[in-house]
C-alpha cells in the first residue's frame, strides 16, 4: 500500500521541519513544489508544499471536497484583486499577473480535450443538467434512462421535464453493482427498451463513489441511438477526463469541488455533433450553434472567470497524472483500513478503474446521521451522509490537500463509533 511505501521511505519524509511558502504566481508554485524532491505520490514532503497553497485553517478536518471545494490561495487571490480592481479601481495587485477572463474557455477546453466553442462555465453540474434536460430536442414520448446512483441535482431535472412535457423516466438498478466493467455495460444495454432515447448517468457516483466504464457505456449508446448525458460533478480536477476519448454527447461537472474552482462555477459540454440536439439558451445574433449560447453573456463580474482560469493552471502545475494517482493511492489505503473494521462495510470498490478520490461506507444498524453526526461533532470530521438509493453511512474525499494522518484519524474515528454503535 502507498502509506506503507511512504512509510519506509524516510528520505521522502525528513523534510517535516523546511519552512513552507505560500505561492503568490505559477512559477512561485513550480519552483517551491520542486524544492521538495520528485513529484511523486509518496513524497510527503511535496505534498504537504501542496496543502500549504491552502488557506483553509478550520478546526474541522477538512474531507468533503466530494460536496464543495476549499480554494487554494492563488485562486482566492485571483478573485479578490479582478473585484478590487473594477470596484476599487486602484490597480494594485502587489505585481501579480493573473489570468484574463477570457482565457477560462481556453484552459477548461484543452484540460478536456475540447473545443473552447463545446464548453460553456454554468454554475454547477445541477444548472448543467437543468439546461440540458429542458433544452433537448424530443419526442413525449421519448424515454430517459437513468439510475438509482444519480445525485438529486441530476434526477430532479428530468422529473421536471416529464412534468412539463410528459417524457417517461425508468431507473436502473444499480444498488450493488458487479466489479466488472463489460458486465456493468451490459447491465445498461438490457435496460435499454425501443422507446429509450436518452442514457443520462454519473461518471462518478456520489453515493458509492463508483467510477463507471464511461466510454464502453457511451460506444454502446452510440451504436443504439441514444443520446447520452454524463454527469460528471466528480470528475473534473479528480480523475482525467478526456471527453472526446469518453465519446458522449454532453458532458457536466462541478468544478468547483476537485478542480478548485470559485463556488458558483460548473462546465457543460456540447458536443459538436450534438448541437442540433438542444435549444434554448441566450440570443447570440444567430451564426453557428456553440454551448456559449447556454451562458448569460450580459454584466457579469469578471472575478470567477478570472479565478477559474487561475485554478486550471494550479491544476496542471501539479498535473492531472499525479493528482489522480494520489487521490486513488490515499483512498485504497483508507478502504483497506476500514475493511478491516467489524460491523463496517465499504461500498467502493477495491479496483483502480472502478474508483476515484472517495471512500463510501457504512456501518451495520447505523443511519448517517448516526455516523456523520459524531464524525462532526466528536471528531472534528467533515464528511458527506449518504441518502440517495436508500444507502446509509458517510463519504470521505481524498484531495490533493488531504494526508495520510488525516485518513488515519478517520479510520480511528469509524472504529470507535462502529464499537459503540447500538
Amino acid at each position: 500500500m502507498a502509506r506503507q511505501k511512504q512509510a519506509s521511505g524516510s528520505k521522502k519524509t525528513d523534510r517535516k521541519s523546511r519552512s513552507l511558502k505560500v505561492a503568490d504566481t505559477i512559477d512561485e508554485l513550480k519552483n517551491e513544489l520542486g524544492s521538495t524532491g520528485p513529484a511523486e505520490v509518496d513524497n510527503e514532503a511535496y505534498w504537504r508544499a501542496v496543502r500549504a497553497q491552502f488557506p483553509y485553517n478550520g478546526s474541522i478536518r477538512y474531507t468533503n471536497n466530494g460536496t464543495i471545494g476549499i480554494l487554494p490561495h492563488m485562486v482566492l487571490q485571483a478573485q479578490i484583486a479582478t473585484l478590487k480592481e473594477a470596484e476599487v479601481q486602484d490597480g494594485d495587485t502587489g505585481g501579480v499577473t493573473y489570468p484574463a477572463p477570457h482565457e477560462a474557455h481556453e484552459k477548461l477546453a484543452a484540460l478536456i480535450n475540447a473545443d473552447p466553442s463545446e464548453v460553456a462555465v454554468t454554475r454547477n453540474s445541477t444548472e448543467s443538467m437543468n439546461i440540458i434536460a429542458l433544452g433537448l430536442d424530443l419526442k413525449p414520448e421519448d424515454e430517459i434512462l437513468t439510475t438509482t446512483h444519480e445525485h438529486y441535482g441530476g434526477w430532479s431535472c428530468w422529473q421536471n421535464r416529464n412534468a412539463l412535457f410528459g417524457n417517461p423516466i425508468r431507473k436502473l438498478d444499480l444498488y450493488d453493482p458487479p466489479e466488472d466493467e463489460d458486465e456493468l455495460v451490459r447491465l445498461f444495454e438490457e435496460a435499454i427498451r425501443p422507446e429509450t432515447r436518452v442514457l443520462s448517468f454519473c461518471h462518478v457516483t456520489c453515493t458509492t463513489a463508483w467510477r463507471l466504464p464511461v466510454r464502453k457505456i457511451c460506444a454502446m449508446a452510440r451504436k443504439r441511438g441514444l443520446i447520452t448525458v454524463i454527469d460528471g460533478a466528480q470528475s473534473v480536477g479528480m480523475i482525467g477526463v478526456d471527453v472526446k476519448d469518453l465519446g458522449g454527447d454532453f458532458y457536466v461537472s462541478s468544478t468547483h469541488k476537485w478542480l478548485f474552482t470559485p463556488k458558483g462555477t460548473g462546465l457543460l459540454y456540447v458536443d459538436d455533433s450534438a448541437q442540433e440536439h438542444i435549444g434554448l439558451g441566450y440570443y447570440t445574433h444567430g451564426g453557428r450553434l456553440t454551448a456559449r449560447r447556454f451562458e448569460n453573456n450580459a454584466s457579469q463580474s469578471y472575478a470567477p472567470l478570472v479565478g477559474f482560469a487561475m485554478a486550471v493552471d494550479f491544476h496542471n502545475a501539479i498535473g492531472t497524472p499525479l493528482i489522480e494517482d494520489r487521490g486513488a493511492a490515499m483512498a485504497g489505503w483508507l478502504k483497506t483500513r476500514l475493511s478491516d473494521i467489524p460491523g463496517v462495510r465499504v461500498w467502493t470498490p477495491m479496483s483502480r478503474s472502478l474508483s476515484a478520490s472517495m471512500v463510501s461506507f457504512s456501518i451495520a444498524g447505523m443511519t448517517s446521521s448516526d455516523v456523520g453526526t459524531p464524525l462532526r461533532e466528536r471528531f472534528g470530521i467533515h464528511s458527506r451522509g449518504l441518502y440517495e438509493g436508500g444507502y446509509h453511512g458517510a463519504r470521505i474525499s481524498c484531495a490533493m490537500h488531504n494526508s495520510y494522518d488525516e485518513m488515519e484519524q478517520v479510520a480511528s474515528a469509524v472504529s470507535e463509533i462502529a464499537a459503540n454503535r447500538c
